[in-house]
């Protein structure tokens, strides 16, 4: 992650920029004691992070940490300060944490490892609202292949893998021989991009391959129960889509 430290007291600001050298996960492509042309170049380079002192002439800590905000480049703001008396300020403006000089590595290890939990959160969530919108502006034909999740994990899956699509406690989940696996949307979007010819909505909950059916079984009155080649999930078939069911089947 790049990082822009911020104090005007150079001293301080040398043993900031060492210790958070000594990070892996920091890379830090600045560091001003001039909080002015600090901001300039925050602006310009929509660092990840930036370590900004308060108490500092011109533009205080706040004011910077204002511009950043108004500015909407995501980045977290960590106060690095002699005085405990801004930490409810601080907090009010979501800073992700308030670091008290004098530094110690420890502490600041503290603060690297809440950056990086929330920077991953922040990947994780970026991911699913570009999958969403991947989904969204798919063009209705047939995909060969749909992301998934599985975990924190994207995973493209093959078409002809899916056995079926169901809701299932308000998530959609798409079941394969191999696993189970969660996509964003609703149900009535997969209906949209998936092969009509092999796949069926036979009830508002379900959307089956029609391929992967091993066993039509009747039920009360007039409905079915279908079976799926080597799993033991039993899905109906509403009776609103029993006449379509049977048309497309072929069955009398």
């Amino acid at each position: 992650m790049k990082a822009i430290l911020v104090d005007d007291e150079k001293p301080a600001l040398e043993e900031l920029k060492y210790i958070l050298s000594q990070k892996k996960d920091i890379e830090i492509i600045g560091a001003f004691t001039n909080s002015v042309k600090a901001l300039e170049q925050i602006l310009k380079e929509k660092p990840d992070i930036v370590f900004l002192d308060i108490e500092m002439p011109e533009l205080n800590g706040f004011m910077v940490a204002s511009e950043i905000i108004k500015a909407d480049l995501g980045t977290f703001i960590v106060f690095v300060t002699a005085f405990d008396e801004y930490a409810i300020q601080a907090f009010e403006i979501n800073a992700v944490d308030y670091v008290l000089k004098p530094f110690s590595e420890k502490r600041l290890q503290k603060t690297v490892h809440r950056i990086m939990e929330k920077y991953r959160q922040n990947q994780i969530l970026n991911t699913k609202t570009a999958l969403e919108q991947l989904l969204q502006k798919r063009p209705v034909n047939n995909p060969h292949k749909l992301p998934v999740w599985k975990n924190d994990r994207i995973i493209l899956l093959n078409i002809e893998d899916i056995l079926f699509c169901m809701v299932e406690n308000g998530e959609i989940i798409i079941v394969t021989n191999e696993d189970r696996y969660r996509v964003e949307g609703t149900l009535g979007h997969l209906e949209e991009i998936l092969p009509k010819e092999n796949f069926f909505r036979c009830h508002r909950s379900f959307l089956v391959n029609l391929d992967a059916i091993s066993e039509i079984i009747p039920w009360f009155n007039n409905t079915y129960i279908i079976k799926i080649k080597g799993m033991n999930d039993e899905i109906p078939i509403s009776r609103r889509n029993i006449k379509e069911f049977k048309e497309r089947l072929h069955l009398t």
